[in-house]
């Protein structure tokens, strides 16, 4: 027999299952009636859309089927009478996007078994209005080519591409094309002096028909000419700290900042940016006696000038911090080496390290004598540490491994560096992505 408990979980069941069925029942009602509505609007397609999503929730909703079937075909009637009118005007793109929606009404009224028809000589037409089409994008886009509206020249090859099925031989036409009207906009923009530009459009070109072919060799051609008038070259000159930075940071930590940034995030600029040789850059140093000196914004100039640059970074650091955040301190009691019987204590401590920079540089323009930036980067970095502190010699302890090497003052600064080592990369990264973006605003 079925227990209370059984009946309470089969009545909830049920309820739960009539509940969703009325709501379900009253969701195919709304949709029905706003079929309806679209109907008596005159608005076809809309109604046959709500008739189809009834049957999608209810297919035995004959009232829906006879509905579809009805204002399915009154709209296919006025499609064809727009695509037949798109036809007499040449606009044959018109004529193919109303023949989409026809066949997209068609696909949806079949997904619930409800068949539209179309004139015998339907995909006859549909394949004339397609062909014709894809002429007259061709002509458009042509047109545009002529007349040096590359943007539009593309926008028409490309959507030849995208919403058209081309042959092989209009596939070869259009790719062609589009690496033709590429290459015609790089030359322009080299000509006009348009140089980042000229580049980028010679690479479109390069990449839609590879390195080997003849718009492409004209395109690389072209690249080659920008990057060689469009290049400027910047000295990065050797940073130093404020006093405040001098007594707080890690000896020689500018200065390692200065060589991580030049050597590793500098080594390889990006394109149209050149980093002057950093021997040539010091060896101007050394014949000017600014060696070891901190660099004005004067001296700067003179040494861009003199070496021929067009750009010259100075950099200085104008405070460190070290914070330690959420100290925690637990006392341990263990026992002696020697002697056994006997305990001493020692203090573990648990915090977190952080280290905070903040670096001022400047991006000068060598030849007009001007600063064109000026900013103050604040970058931090942060890690866990443990130490133990004993009052004498830790060693007579009896420790496991884990816990002699919080004694380990070696390991300590091997950490300390490791961190600091991450403050300088992140430093020197933001710092060299700042130069490459503020350089590269200036170059056209």
């Amino acid at each position: 027999m079925m227990t209370i408990r059984k009946k309470l979980i089969f009545l909830s069941v049920l309820s739960l299952f009539l509940f969703f069925a009325l709501i379900s029942c009253a969701s195919v009602e709304k949709r029905f009636k706003k079929g309806e509505e679209m109907e008596s609007k005159g608005r076809f397609e809309e109604s046959a859309r709500y008739y189809i999503k009834v049957l999608a929730k209810d297919p035995t909703f004959e009232d829906a089927r006879q509905r579809l079937e009805n204002v399915g075909a009154r709209a296919i009637d006025i499609f064809l009478e727009q695509a037949y009118a798109y036809e007499s005007a040449k606009a044959y793109e018109d004529s193919v996007q109303v023949l989409n929606r026809i066949d997209d009404l068609r696909r949806r009224a079949e997904k619930v078994g409800v068949i539209l028809t179309v004139p015998d000589d339907y995909a006859d037409f549909r394949r004339e209005m397609t062909t014709a089409t894809i002429a007259s994008l061709f002509e458009q886009a042509e047109y545009s080519e002529h007349a040096g509206d590359w943007t539009e020249a593309i926008k028409k090859y490309e959507r030849l591409k995208r919403f058209y099925p081309l042959s092989a031989a209009e596939n070869i036409r259009a790719e062609q094309a589009r690496a033709r009207v590429y290459t015609k906009w790089a030359e322009q923009d080299l000509a006009r002096q348009f140089f980042r530009a000229a580049f980028d459009h010679a690479q479109k070109a390069i990449n839609i028909l590879g390195l080997d072919k003849g718009p492409s060799i004209t395109a690389q051609e072209i690249q080659r000419a920008a990057l060689a008038a469009g290049t400027r070259t910047v000295a990065i000159l050797p940073f130093w700290s404020s006093e405040r930075a001098a007594d707080e940071a890690p000896g020689g930590m500018a200065r390692e900042l200065y060589d991580i940034l030049l050597y590793e995030y500098l080594s390889e600029p990006v394109l149209f940016i050149a980093v002057a040789d950093p021997g040539m850059v010091h060896r101007e140093i050394r014949h000017l006696r600014l060696r070891d000196r901190e660099l004005s914004r004067n001296m700067a100039v003179r040494i861009g000038q003199n070496i021929n640059t067009d750009f010259v970074v100075i950099g200085s650091m104008e405070s460190y911090l070290e914070e330690e955040k959420d100290p925690q301190e637990k006392v341990h009691k263990v026992r002696l080496r020697k002697d056994r019987s006997s305990f001493a204590t020692y203090l573990e401590k648990k915090y977190t390290l952080k280290l905070t920079v903040e670096v001022r540089y400047q991006v000068i323009d060598s030849a007009r004598r001007r600063v064109i930036e000026d900013k103050i980067i604040n970058t931090n970095v942060s890690d866990k540490f443990r130490r133990g502190y004993f009052d004498g010699d830790y060693t007579i302890l009896d420790l496991s491994r884990a816990e002699r090497r919080l004694f380990n003052t070696e390991e300590w600064r091997r950490d300390e560096k490791k961190l600091e080592d991450r403050l300088i990369d992140k430093l020197a990264e933001r710092l060299a992505d700042r130069i490459y973006k503020r350089i590269l605003r200036l170059i056209n």
